[in-house]
């Protein structure tokens, strides 16, 4: 049985990185020409781009080269002011899929949740992550248990990462590319380095901490929301 392999996750949680790195192995059928560019666009170039539109089309698809597939979307796409903003159906592109007599894979990208939200903010104009949370809970009714991948930990971990990963395709995490690939990590330009952090003494001394001193104290129990931050005299 052939398979086809569905990556997806929010809008900026890796979808280009994990394209380029499963796109490696000669016996998968994958976004191909992104290996020739740091970036591309999705709609331009992704072999499936056309079927995420319309899955009905992928009865028009040529599955007869290879025995493994893969592809990759974001969801939501786009740009809400720009009126680009629309959100793929994973479960009915993964159904039509399977109707066809392939073996679907569901893989879920995912990525330090701070990040996210700064990034899609910055080039989406808002927080999107609750359209993915929204068809996560679609794609559990037909493919109940999808594979979560972690960008840190592809970083992190690199090869001995994609080694682990049993995923129902082969993927050459020995690619002399794969360390070009992941040479630079693009949540570095979100981290900034942190002088002290008031857990600095416990970690040195040993000296536990009940509460957690990076969360504000809380309003004294005299003070109430009638009178802000004052004590209550009403």
């Amino acid at each position: 049985m052939k398979t086809l392999a569905i990556l997806t996750g929010p809008q900026g949680s890796g979808n280009h990185l994990w394209s380029k790195i499963f796109s490696l192995h000669e016996d998968v059928f994958g976004w191909k020409s992104l290996l020739d560019n740091y970036w591309e666009a999705h709609r331009y170039s992704e072999p499936f781009a056309a079927c995420w539109r319309d899955p009905e089309l992928l009865s028009q698809f040529d599955f007869s080269s290879h025995n493994h597939y893969f592809t990759s979307i974001s969801v939501p796409l786009g740009i809400e002011s720009k009126g680009t903003k629309w959100c793929p159906d994973i479960k009915e592109f993964g159904l039509k899929a399977q109707s066809l007599g392939m073996k679907v894979k569901i893989c879920v990208i995912g990525r330090d949740q701070t990040i996210l939200e700064n990034q899609q903010k910055r080039i989406r104009e808002e927080s999107t992550i609750r359209h993915f949370y929204d068809a996560l809970k679609g794609i559990q009714e037909a493919f109940p248990c999808p594979s979560f991948l972690s960008y840190e930990l592809l970083y992190l971990y690199k090869q001995e990462y994609l080694k682990s990963l049993d995923l129902g395709f082969p993927i050459a995490w020995y690619d002399k590319r794969v360390n070009e690939i992941l040479e630079r990590d693009a949540n570095t330009k979100y981290i900034n380095y942190v002088k002290e952090n008031p857990l600095d003494d416990g970690n040195k001394t040993g000296i536990p901490f009940p509460f957690n001193p990076n969360i504000p104290d809380p309003p004294s129990s005299d003070v109430l929301p009638c009178c802000g931050d004052k004590p209550c005299h009403c």
